[in-house]
Formats: structure tokens, sequence, C-alpha cells
């Protein structure tokens, strides 16, 4: 802060942290959707839906190994509380399957030893709940506090951030809760805390490179447009160059007084949008499209203004075995007729743009149900 007549600072003012949380993986599973939605990856089946709009806050620690061949973690990170505000999944003939997913937290805390996280099966009672590893002491504002991140997810998916002292009290061995029916039963109590307990890491964790492969190219991606019937016939795009959908929400963070943390963060309408990059091997092609998302007779002109919410699939597909790896589905995307640009020496790309109306992206692990 500065005033007039002053040639130096008078003061600072210190706000809440907006920090940002990238993800960015080559995976085509739905592991990561799962962890999203608060789902055990290894309780999904073929069909299982994810719906991001139904995303839980996520914890999030990074235990560093100190060397090459080195296993053990004496130093980390904890992320708690990372609220998902945009995903985005990219799909080209030559490149890699990309998805990045964009979480906004408040803090993020440097522990001289190992991250933890640890899950307590709500029982409707406060406690108290141990910690597995002795927890390393945060000091901030004259308070100490041992766990560094408390929520409590409800079965129908709702959840609430709790705070120290005001939900809970702690001390190095675990923490209690003031309040029994924050936690009912078929609830789960999310803890993060740092210990001086290191942990080891083996090579031997999370290889399963015969799962899934390693990263996915476009001759196992097929893009699918539908009609607007009630029950719509989809149809294969050919020609297709890229594809890419995104889902993005403006968080809207609740504060109070007295409080360095968010209490939470919501969000209005998401914004679901995307692109299929088409190189029309001819004429009849580029126009069956082109009259396809227009919802236009063929035999009329088609024009910006003559567009309808249609259907679209991208189905992923295991390049060995073309299993259906993941399926895509926007319900109604809005497709805008698309321009046409002619270049020297280059041959004609032409982009389809689209804009969800509702803001959909269901996420399926497989195919869809009832495909």
């Amino acid at each position: 802060m500065k005033e007039l007549g002053n040639f130096e600072t008078v003061g600072r003012i210190r706000d809440i942290p907006n920090l940002t949380f990238d993800i960015d993986s080559f995976d085509v599973s739905t592991e990561i959707e799962a962890l999203l939605t608060f789902t055990d990856p290894s309780t999904t089946v073929a069909g299982s839906l994810f719906n991001l709009s139904k995303s839980v806050p996520l914890d999030v620690i990074s235990p560093f190994k100190p060397g090459s061949q080195i296993f053990t973690t004496p130093k980390g990170v904890v992320c708690p509380y990372l609220t998902l505000e945009s995903s985005a999944y990219k799909f080209g003939v030559k490149a890699d399957a990309q998805q990045t997913h964009t979480l906004r937290g408040d803090s993020y805390f440097f522990v001289p030893g190992t991250p933890y996280y640890q899950e307590y099966a709500g029982d409707g009672v406060t406690g108290p709940h141990s910690f597995t590893n002795t927890a390393v002491v945060y000091n901030y504002a004259g308070a100490s506090t041992y766990a560094l991140g408390v929520c409590v997810v409800h079965a129908d998916g709702t959840y609430k951030r709790l705070f120290h002292t005001v939900d809970y009290t702690d001390s190095p061995s675990g923490f209690t809760l003031l309040d029994p029916t924050v936690a009912p039963l078929t609830s789960t109590i999310r803890v993060v805390y740092g210990s001086t307990t290191i942990a080891t890491y083996p090579q031997s964790v999370h290889q399963g490179v015969s799962v899934k492969p390693a990263a996915l190219r476009g001759k196992d991606i097929d893009v699918y447009v539908g009609t607007n019937a009630a029950t719509p016939v989809f149809t294969r795009w050919t020609s297709v160059q890229s594809v890419d959908v995104t889902r993005k929400v403006t968080l809207d963070a609740d504060e109070e007084f007295g409080n360095p943390m968010f209490v939470g963060q919501d969000y209005d309408v998401p914004d679901v949008t995307g692109s299929i990059m088409v190189r029309p091997r001819d004429l009849d092609d580029l126009y069956a499209k082109v009259f396809q998302v227009a919802n236009v007779n063929p035999a009329e002109v088609a024009g910006p203004h003559t567009s309808v919410a249609l259907p679209v699939e991208i189905r992923l597909s295991d390049p060995d075995t073309h299993v259906r790896l993941k399926t895509f589905y926007i319900p109604d995307a809005r497709f805008i007729i698309p321009g046409i640009q002619g270049r020297v020496g280059q041959k004609t790309e032409v982009p389809f743009p689209f804009t969800s109306d509702s803001g959909t992206l269901y996420i399926y692990k497989g195919n869809r149900a009832g495909t």
C-alpha cells in the first residue's frame, strides 16, 4: 500500500491465495475421472458413468524421491481441497490423446517428511480418529494445527470442508470432531497431514503397463454425430483430423471473516465447448456434414442461422484389442456452420465448432449405456 507524499511503501495487504493446480495425462482410462468424482477406480465397470458436474474437491499429496533409484520420500507437498475448474481433452491424427484438468485451491504445504492421505468411515460420533503416523505441526497466527485438510463427503456426493477449532480439534496422534452429526453413517472423512515417518514407494507401484496403452493415436478414435430424433441415429464422421472438448466453470469462492481459507467454491452452469476439424475428401463429404449439423434438407440451402442441437460421441478404443476404453457423450452439441478459407499450397481443413446447450459432458468407461 502506498500514499501521497511518501516514497516508501506504507504497508502490505494480504488476501486469501488463489492457487492453480494442473494435471496433464496421456492416460485414456477413466481413472482420473473416477478420482475427481470420489469413486474408487478399482470398483468401476464397463458402462460406469462419470459426470464431472458431480466432482468433489480433491486432496493431492506429492511425495518427493530425492534421487534416481531411491524410493523413500523424505520431503513432500500437500495440496488440500482442490476444486475442479476445467477439463480439456484433445485428440489428433498424429498426436497422443491428452487430457488436462485444472483445479483451484487456497493453500499448499511443504512437509519436512512424507505427506499422507487417510480416509475414515463416518459413524456419527466425534472420535477420536487416529493418524496412522505421528503428524508434524503447522503453526499459523498463534494456532498449532496437525491436520492440514479435513473434508466430509456424504453418500449422495455432497461435501463439507471442516476447519480447525470450529469443527474439530487435533493433536500429533489424531483429531476429534466437535459435532458428531457432521460425519453421519455412510459418509467418509478425508484427512491430509505430514509426518516425519518416511514412506517408501517401490517401483512396482502403479505400473500396469500391460493393462492400458501408454497413449492413444488417431487411428483408434472415432467421432459420431447423431440426428435430432427422439432416438438418434449416429453416423461416423470421416475425414476427421482432430477433435477436442472442454468443460469449464467459473468458480465463485465463499469466504468469511476470521478464516484464511475458502469455506467452499461453487459455480453456475458449466460451459462445454469443442471442435471437430475435418479435411474433406471431396465436396460431397463437406456438404454432407454441413447439411447434417444445420439439419437442412440437402436439396435446400444451409446457412448460419439453421442449426439444431445434435448428440455427439467420441469413442476411444484399445489399439491392440480394439475393445472400447472410453466414450465421451455430449447430448446437445450445437454446431456453428463453418466458414471456408483457401490457401495456396495447403489442403483445405474445415473446423466444426460446437457448444453444449445445457453444458453437459458425460464420460463412460467403455461404451455408453444402450450403445
